[in-house]
């Protein structure tokens, strides 16, 4: 039972009044670095979460000639757009004004250039939807945004 619990020095330190003064190290700069870091990177989360938003969205490609925008939409997708819905062609958000009741088929009535950005062939089934919007005369690729989620929504849900 002679044993001490502390060691000798530490009761020196302890007891000694000269030491009451010193800084008292509770953790090392680098954790509060660490922690610090986090804290900056959950905030960021948090913004993104509330105010950004993750886009599913159909690629095409627009025609634009004599201000008039039509984008050509595939057979297979069509069920899934409606009058109302955002255009995005370059950095600019047009609005779709009306879709075609009948599709046309893809033909010598399209340029080379056309199939190319539009990921067509000749011979495939296409709607035209027309487009309201102010974009430059000429060929553009387009993406249709069919939704639009905030990342809340997934935590929340």
């Amino acid at each position: 039972m002679n044993e001490q619990l502390f060691r000798k020095k530490s009761i020196e330190k302890v007891s000694s009044p000269e030491q009451l003064n010193e800084y008292i190290r509770v953790s090392n700069p680098g954790v509060w670095m660490i922690l610090a870091a986090i804290v900056i990177l959950l905030i960021g989360v948090c913004v993104w979460g509330i105010l950004g938003h993750l886009d599913t969205t159909i690629k095409t490609v627009a025609v634009v000639e004599n201000s008039e925008i039509t984008v050509y939409v595939m057979e297979s997708d069509i069920e899934q757009i409606k009058e109302g819905m955002n255009v995005i062609i370059g950095d600019r958000e047009c609005e779709i004004t009306d879709i075609a009741d009948q599709p046309v088929a893809v033909g010598d009535n399209f340029s080379e250039y056309t199939l190319h950005v539009g990921n067509l062939q000749n011979g495939d089934w296409v709607y035209s939807v027309a487009v309201s919007g102010e974009i430059d005369d000429g060929i553009h690729s387009a993406d249709i945004v069919v939704e639009s989620i905030s990342p809340i929504s997934f935590v929340i849900n």
